[in-house]
């Protein structure tokens, strides 16, 4: 029985191996992908129908003052210097269109880093994680959010259908290499849970960790 038991544990420790190795390989590829983009997130100050077409409003104006500074741009220290040297004349414009219909909230603007779930824009699955934005939170920022990547340029694309053109892959391919690329495209392939899916394998090996210490617990006490 003992010596089933040993087995039993080598076969988890292969598969926990495994499954760590392919975790820490695509963890090493998504943390290159997170340094090298920065998001646009803008949250409303709630669910109310008015609350979100305001931060669409607002959406619309950020977007319309960075475009044409951005679209040329293929560096991201130069973005974010862009961005942070344009952050009073993007809160100004905001709290300009805020007036103009009729509204008070505060915005607040940040240059930052942020956690995000996994999201699909059009053929490309961002999965969860710590991601450079611009976060932009109108009021109490209790409301639904809206998203894109603003470098590269995608939220220049359609901001409407989160339509991703070919012209917006081939910029992408300027900043990501393949396989960057192609992980990022493989929800798009593989359906959109599949990517969830891979990002999970970190909980899956903690749950086995924990049951080889029974496993190991309960031999010892045998």
């Amino acid at each position: 029985m003992k010596y089933k038991i040993i087995s039993f544990i080598l076969v988890v420790f292969f598969i926990y191996g495994m499954l760590m190795n392919l975790h820490i390989n695509q963890d090493s590829i998504l943390g290159d992908i997170k340094d090298k983009i920065i998001r646009l997130h803008v949250v409303a100050n709630s669910d109310s129908p008015e609350d979100q077409a305001l931060k669409l409003q607002i959406r619309d104006v950020i977007i319309k003052e960075l475009e044409p500074k951005l679209k040329n741009l293929k560096n991201q220290d130069e973005v974010k210097k862009l961005i942070c040297d344009n952050m009073e004349k993007l809160k100004k414009a905001s709290e300009e269109e805020m007036r103009r219909l009729g509204e008070n909230f505060p915005i607040d603007i940040e240059l930052g880093t942020f956690e995000f779930p996994t999201k699909v824009y059009g053929p490309l699955t961002f999965p969860a994680g710590s991601y450079q934005a611009l976060n932009v939170k109108i009021g109490m920022a209790q409301g639904k959010n809206w998203w894109c990547v603003m470098f590269p340029p995608l939220c220049f694309v359609d901001i409407a259908q989160g339509v991703v053109s070919d012209k917006a892959i081939e910029d992408f391919k300027e900043l990501l290499d393949e396989e960057e690329l192609e992980l990022l495209r493989s929800g798009e392939r593989d359906g959109k849970k599949t990517v969830k899916v891979k990002f999970k394998l970190v909980e899956m090996a903690k749950d086995l960790n924990k049951n080889i210490a029974k496993i190991i617990k309960a031999a010892d006490g045998k």
